[in-house]
């Protein structure tokens, strides 16, 4: 399941994979991160909701196609 997810967040677009990344890898919050990236604080976390909502869609998916078969 580790490698799935790792392998959905690196099919993310790069301004979506980076917020996430900083977040979950490097525990960094969102000031944190709006500082590292140059951008607003809103922004980080617009950017890690879309990247959640873009990986609970494709880990649905995937998970219906293997419990659909």
């Amino acid at each position: 399941m580790t490698a799935l997810l790792d392998r959905l967040i690196d099919s993310l677009p790069e301004e979506l994979r980076n917020p996430l990344a900083l977040s979950l890898v490097e525990e960094l919050t969102s000031p944190e991160i709006a500082a590292i990236l140059g951008i607003p604080e809103g922004s980080v976390r617009q950017r890690m909701w879309q990247a959640r909502q873009i990986l609970k869609e494709k880990l649905s998916v995937l998970l219906e196609g293997k419990h659909g078969r």
